[in-house]
């Protein structure tokens, strides 16, 4: 009797006789203003992507509500103040587009935590981008920046940070305030030496630097106790320091195209039993 009790509780359960379980309503995202200005209070997510637009259409401003939006692919060379009209912003995708400068109203977006703004022309980030105080992840991809400002130490929220792609000479030392960042991509830049101010990035866990001028790594380099991920191909490495064995974190380490010699490489695969390495 009890166990044809539990086989009818069992199989009740499965038919979501007792539960009733719903798959959660998907939020909306209106691809047309049209269509969204129909009930603005209740949109919080817009596409524009690849809509042919010159500049955001002003009628943004009237969606109150708005979280996200997406302008990506169009063909949009500045952004009005009115950008900064936008409050409620947590994710914003100006990629692909032909940007070269933001507007000091960016800075108003203090709840944007995504920024998308790879695949533009910039050369420069205005001081306001250090405003952003909820920020976590930025995509600075594929641009013409030659350094970051110094406001950039201001992101104290900043997880996630991609400069591939530009021609970034040298770091501010501000980056080193960047205690909560834990990737950084900069590959394809013309980095000659890492700044000292990087040992402060105590929650590093990647760190890309393919296809920069490196000819030699710091000694601090072992001081990142957290990095799991370190991606040194096409730099122009000869050695590196002995302090790397003390990387017991890190599970992953790119190496080709570099001058190591047989000996040397012998060598770090000995400093980091655990780690595999691709040379």
């Amino acid at each position: 009797m009890k166990r044809t009790t539990c086989a009818m509780l069992t199989l009740l359960l499965f038919c979501g006789c007792f539960f009733q379980w719903r798959a959660p309503e998907r939020v909306k995202e209106y691809t047309s203003l049209e269509e969204a200005l129909k009930d603005p209070a209740a949109v919080t997510r817009v596409s524009l992507y690849n809509k042919g637009l010159t500049q955001p259409p002003e009628e943004l401003s009237r969606l109150p509500n708005l979280e996200r939006l997406n302008l990506r692919k169009n063909s949009i060379p500045a952004l009005p103040a009115s950008i900064g009209n936008l409050p409620n912003l947590t994710w914003l995708d100006l990629g692909e587009g032909q940007l070269s400068a933001l507007p000091p109203e960016i800075g108003q977006l203090g709840k944007l935590s995504t920024l998308y703004l790879n695949d533009n022309s910039f050369a420069a980030l205005p001081p306001e981008i250090g405003r952003l105080s909820s920020l976590t992840y930025l995509n600075l991809d594929r641009n013409k920046l030659t350094t970051l400002p110094p406001e950039i130490g201001r992101l104290a929220q900043l997880k996630w940070l991609r400069i591939n792609g530009n021609q970034i000479e040298a770091l501010p030392a501000e980056i080193g305030s960047l205690r909560a960042l834990q990737r950084l991509y900069l590959r394809g830049n013309r980095l000659k030496e890492l700044p000292p101010a990087l040992k402060s990035l105590t929650a590093l866990t990647d760190l890309s630097l393919t296809g920069n001028q490196l000819a030699s790594l710091p000694s601090w380099i072992g001081e990142l106790a957290t990095l799991r991920r370190l991606d040194l191909e096409s730099n122009g490495l000869t050695a590196l320091p002995p302090e790397m064995a003390a990387l017991t974190k890190l599970e992953w380490l790119r190496l080709e195209r570099n001058n190591l010699s047989d000996g040397e490489k012998a060598r770090i695969k000995k400093a980091l039993p655990g780690c595999f390495i691709a040379f």
